[in-house]
């Protein structure tokens, strides 16, 4: 399976597209390049350029005849704006996928005019040379292909362990020479095949480049995912997406500093601000207990505690939700920057926010935000622990970054996790929407056929309207690719829909909650998972399935309580500590985190008193067999009194 560099034509004259067309396909042979696979297209008319640039995802490149005429066409999107002129097609198109290349050709007299005018087109061309000698546009194309496909560090770590030379360093195992002539794991070795130990390398491969000084073939490779991303600076992190968090927060924030921060962030980020010893503002959980879903944190409290609070220095977020629920992130870093507050959101769940004009409105990076983090091993193609920081912020302090960034970072990181960052960057810039485009058409086509079911339903964003009053009021959105399924109709427990689910279709549930599944959608998912998951929820719809039935699905309590801290974080995290049973801790400080999965929002955090009423949520949670982080033998910590 080849590369494919699909070519589009756009002329509204038959004769000249006839002409255009004809000779970008006689002079592709003259480059000679049996590796990837190139081939034209044609549209006659704007209408026809767009609908095949929404639809084909394998166009990776577009000519465009800037006398081709435009009428008034929808171009779609969240514009309400007729395409005028020639100018704005070219918007649309970028609107659609803002990666993909469009070449101008025009009278060369009017080029200056049409440069100014076009704004983000590639280049120009005389439409005469093209036509008697379309070698130069040809190649141009080509070229810009290459660049976007290139991937520097996958294509040098290759090459290395290709040239096969003694190790005669780390790592011990010597490109597995340990592992085969062993008789006690030599089975490890086979399993895993030769390729995954010869290239185990080690740091002192100079020319590969070093992660944390971000040299040579990775520093490459950082800068190709930074223009990808559009963003001033990328950086790579071998240890998760949790690392990244605490790393961006200990750059921003010192000791003492407020950061107003979503309670409902992913515990990293709780125990970021502890390490940065930052005194944290937490703005309120928003808690559906029918469902045992939480929503983004309300503006308008958000709004509240920025002007109680104008001397925060960061606001922190979670972009998406673990249910796919979305912020309006265009508000929340037009608020805080009005303010001169930096904004950091964890969009650990939605790397592909920006490659698909469905998503793109609700991405941290088209937001503005100065701070993001992909993990990019969740719903994008990379390995386990892949991660990516994201830097927009005019004021970066790269230097102090570089220090924090080198506390976390391995000086013997793995080379495959970072080669799988330098790939996954190359498939979403050549074929991110067209596998979007993809997944969502797929997950369209199952609502509409679980819609006829009559237990069983996919969630949407109409739901969460209901469950949430501000939804609307906030332009919450919502993430398709998480498919969050109400099962409250069913009679079985969540083991015995589980167990099926799994024998069935080997299908590993991501969440459960008393009344929910959740199923992601990530860049591998394919059309047949998707058919073999709904032959199984068509059963369990049904009723044609052998399950145990039982009623001991039980709801969570309606409300989480409120933190209120009494000593910073910090303080309480880093004190003498003691362990008591969490029934006797009332009136006690917390010295640890305290976290109930489902629903995954921190109940205790350390700093905060605790209260009767987070002993009730406690119990309440206590016979429903759920983990709860941070209770240890019925034990939590707390700190000592002296």
């Amino acid at each position: 399976m080849l590369p494919k560099l699909k070519i589009l034509v756009v002329e509204d004259s038959d004769e000249l597209l006839e002409q255009l067309s004809a000779s970008i396909r006689s002079t592709i042979d003259f480059f000679d390049r049996p590796d990837i696979e190139v081939s034209v297209t044609e549209a006659i008319s704007v209408t026809e350029a767009l609908r095949q640039v929404r639809e084909d995802g394998e166009i990776q490149a577009v000519v465009f005849s800037w006398d081709t005429r435009v009428t008034e066409v929808d171009i779609g999107g969240d514009s309400d704006a007729q395409v005028a002129n020639n100018a704005v097609v070219i918007n649309a198109i970028k609107y659609i996928r803002p990666e993909l290349p469009v070449y101008v050709l025009g009278d060369a007299v009017k080029g200056l005019d049409i440069v100014n005018e076009a704004g983000s087109m590639e280049s120009f061309f005389y439409r005469n040379d093209i036509i008697s000698d379309p070698e130069s546009i040809v190649g141009y194309i080509i070229n810009d292909f290459d660049d976007r496909n290139e991937t520097p560090f996958w294509t040098a770590y290759k090459e290395y362990v290709l040239e096969a030379n003694d190790s005669w360093h780390t790592p011990g195992h010597s490109g597995g020479a340990s592992f085969r002539h062993s008789p006690y794991i030599s089975d490890f070795y086979r399993f895993f095949g030769r390729n995954v130990f010869v290239s185990d390398l080690s740091v002192s491969v100079d020319s590969l480049g070093s992660l944390s000084d971000g040299t040579y073939a990775i520093g490459r490779a950082q800068a190709n995912v930074a223009s990808t991303f559009e963003v001033r600076h990328s950086y790579f992190v071998t240890n998760g997406s949790s690392t990244s968090n605490k790393i961006i927060l200990q750059t921003l924030l010192r000791e003492g500093d407020k950061v107003i921060a979503d309670r409902n962030c992913h515990k990293s980020v709780h125990y970021g601000i502890v390490q940065a010893r930052a005194m944290p503002v937490y703005l309120d959980s928003v808690f559906n207990p029918d469902y045992g879903i939480f929503s983004p944190p309300r503006l308008t409290q958000l709004r509240e505690v920025i002007e109680a609070n104008p001397n925060a220095k960061l606001v922190v977020l979670t972009g998406c939700t673990y249910d796919g629920l979305l912020t309006d992130l265009k508000q929340v870093v037009a608020l805080a920057h009005s303010r001169g507050i930096k904004v950091f959101i964890d969009e650990a769940w939605f790397a592909y926010a920006s490659f698909h004009p469905h998503f793109r409105p609700y991405s941290a990076v088209q937001a503005g935000a100065d701070y993001v983090t992909h993990s990019a091993h969740k719903v994008v193609s990379a390995f386990s622990q892949a991660s990516l920081i994201h830097v927009n912020d005019p004021d970066f302090d790269k230097d102090f970054f570089k220090e924090v960034y080198n506390i976390h970072t391995s000086t013997s990181p793995k080379y495959q996790l970072i080669a799988s960052l330098d790939v996954c960057r190359q498939q979403l810039e050549m074929e991110g929407y067209k596998i979007l485009n993809e997944l969502l058409a797929n997950v369209q086509e199952l609502k509409q056929q679980v819609a006829k079911f009559t237990r069983l339903k996919i969630l949407d964003r109409q739901d969460f309207a209901r469950m949430f009053d501000h939804v609307e009021q906030d332009n919450v959105g919502h993430d398709p690719l998480k498919i969050l399924i109400d099962i409250s109709a069913l009679e079985y427990s969540n083991q015995e829909i589980h167990r099926f689910l799994m024998d069935e279709v080997g299908l590993e549930i991501e969440k459960f909650t008393h009344s929910t599944i959740l199923v992601l959608l990530t860049l591998g998912g394919m059309r047949s998972k998707i058919v073999r998951l709904y032959n199984a929820l068509k059963k369990l719809d049904d009723g044609s399935v052998s399950l145990q039935r039982s009623k001991n699905r039980k709801p969570l309590p309606t409300s989480i309580p409120p933190i209120s801290l009494a000593e910073l974080p910090s303080r309480a995290f880093f004190s003498e500590r003691e362990a008591i049973p969490w029934e006797q801790s009332a009136g006690r400080i917390a010295a640890g985190l305290v976290t109930p999965y489902p629903p995954g929002i921190p109940l205790i955090v350390p700093g905060q008193r605790i209260e009767h009423a987070h002993i009730n949520y406690l119990q309440a949670l206590a016979s429903q067999k759920l983990t709860i982080q941070g209770v240890y033998d019925g034990d939590i910590y707390v700190m000592t009194i002296k």
